[in-house]
Order: C-alpha cells, then structure tokens, then sequence
C-alpha cells in the first residue's frame, strides 16, 4: 500500500489554496444556493477550462451528456460517470471539461448522468431515480461493454448500484477518491479538515443527507457482506493524499486486498480532493488525469501505482 503519510500539498496545489486563503473564501455563506454559485464559479475560474481543438462532440440529453471524443476506439467501453459533490453541489456541466478530456484520453464514449440534488430532494429520490436512468441506458447498449464510474459521492453511488440494482452489469467500476464511511471520521478527518478544497464540515453536511438512506439499506462499504462481495465487478480505486476521505478509502483497499475481485489502486499523494475537475489549467491535475485513464479503466493493465 502507498505510504500515506504525506502532508504536503503539490506545489500548484499548494499555490492555490494559499489564493484561497487570501481571498477569505468562506465555507459556507449561510445561503445553499449562494454556495452552490460560489463552488461553480471557483471551479470555472480556477479549475477546468474546455480545450476547443480536443475535437470532442457533446450530445445534451434530458438525463445526461454523452461526450464522444475526436477518436474512438473500435472496442472502446462506454464509461458511465455519475459526479461528486455530496447530492448537493455540482452538475455535469461543471465536470465536462474533465470529462472531455476523461473520454480523449480513452478514446472512449463518456456519458455522465445528472441526478436530484438535496436538500430539495431526498437521498432517495435522487438514487432511485438515477438508477433507473443508468439502467434504462444500459439495456440500450447490449453491444459494449459498460464501465461505471464516479467521484466521491459518485464513487459511493456508483458501488452502492453496481452491487444492489444493477449487479452483473458492469465490468468494471472506477471509484475515484470515493466516499466510502458515513459514520466514523479518521485521522485525515483531522489532518485535512480545513484548508483542502473539502473541509470536514461541508463533509459532515454531506453524510448527514447521505447516511439515512444507506443505513436504511444496510449498506456500508467498509462492512460489506459475503453476498455483496461476491457479486463486486473489477474494481478501480484512486486516493488523494491530502484529502479528508483519504484514510476511509486506504482502509477499503487494506480490507479488500486478499479478496477474490481483481482490485487496482492508484494514490496520488500530494494532491487534494477533487483535484480533477482542475485537469483544465493544473498540470499535476491533468498528468493524474491521464495516469488514471491509462490504468484504471484498461482490463489488460494490472500494475498499482
């Protein structure tokens, strides 16, 4: 397992939420929607910018957005992608342009679903109906293979529907410094708890929606059961070091490392949580970026960084 033991934001990175500091930008301005304008506009000013010559077409659907790049693999997957942001913040517009560069680099078809946001909507809601939007997309694509991904809260959902509503689906699921704990904060909780793009308040906000709903399933990802395990597909994880979720996501791939699922992890030390919505204008984000395409979406990789 990588030496978690790195404090040290990348020098961007570091750069970066120094700015912030500056800036005074506060945690939260009391005002849900103020909040969500002020996380969108600091990604878009400071995050990803869409490259205009990457050649990608974007297909804007009711549900999703499907970004096919320049040049398609003829066996190329079809990479299903659900966003972080806790069901509260975010959108697929905000993660297209990491997600346009995502579908380049794999040459693959990436179509990203939107989903009902809390606290408008509850848990519930918002999974149920995004299941059923994958799973009617699914039986639309009965020649490809599918892959499912997400991000932090993404992460979480896209484990949590490929082992209770669509289970045998998907060949491979990429969880990418998921939410994998809605019930105990580790040490990184501590370490990184302010001043690392997500602070463990925001976070305790976001288990606070999220936690009723699994535990009203009796699903916990670091507690899964015999049943759930066996019916786990090839499964990707990747960490970031400096990252309030990162002891959470080192501990399920200590838990699973001796299991029967084929697991690859990849850890990114010195980078922090969402780093790759910057992928954009961050030179340490977009190298992640691509170092992820290549490894954890390709069966035929097998090495763990």
């Amino acid at each position: 397992m990588p030496d978690p033991a790195g404090r040290t934001l990348n020098v961007e990175f570091g750069r970066l939420a120094t700015a912030r500091k500056i800036m005074a930008v506060p945690p939260s301005t009391g005002s849900l929607v103020e909040d969500r304008a002020n996380a969108e506009r600091w990604i878009s000013r400071f995050g990803s910018v869409v490259d205009p010559e990457d050649g990608a077409s974007v297909d804007a659907g009711e549900h999703s957005v499907i970004i096919r790049p320049a040049q398609e693999a003829a066996d190329s997957p079809w990479v299903m992608y659900i966003h972080g942001g806790g069901l509260v913040y975010y959108s697929t517009a905000v993660f297209q342009p990491f997600l346009r560069a995502l579908a380049g680099a794999l040459q693959a078809p990436v179509e990203a679903f939107d989903y009902l946001k809390a606290p408008e909507h509850t848990a519930e809601q918002s999974v149920e109906q995004l299941a059923s939007h994958i799973a009617a997309r699914c039986r639309t694509l009965t020649d490809r293979q599918l892959i499912l991904a997400g991000d932090s809260v993404g992460g979480l959902l896209a484990l949590y529907l490929s082992l209770r509503a669509l289970p045998g689906v998907f060949s491979r699921i990429v969880l990418i410094y998921p939410v994998l704990d809605l019930r105990t904060e580790r040490e990184s909780y501590r370490t990184f708890g302010e001043g690392y793009f997500l602070d463990r308040d925001r976070m305790r906000l976001f288990r606070s929606v999220l936690e009723p709903f699994f535990s009203g399933r009796d699903f916990d990802a670091l507690a899964l059961s015999e049943s759930d395990l066996a019916r786990l597909p090839a499964c990707s994880i990747v960490t970031a070091g400096c990252d309030v979720l990162r002891d959470e996501g080192l501990a399920w791939v200590e838990q699973l490392a001796d299991g029967p699922v084929g697991l690859r992890h990849q850890h990114f030390p010195d980078l922090p949580h969402d780093f790759c919505l910057y992928a954009g204008k961050l030179d340490s984000a977009r190298s992640a970026v691509a170092g992820i395409a290549r490894t954890a979406f390709h069966p035929e990789e097998t090495h763990v960084q």
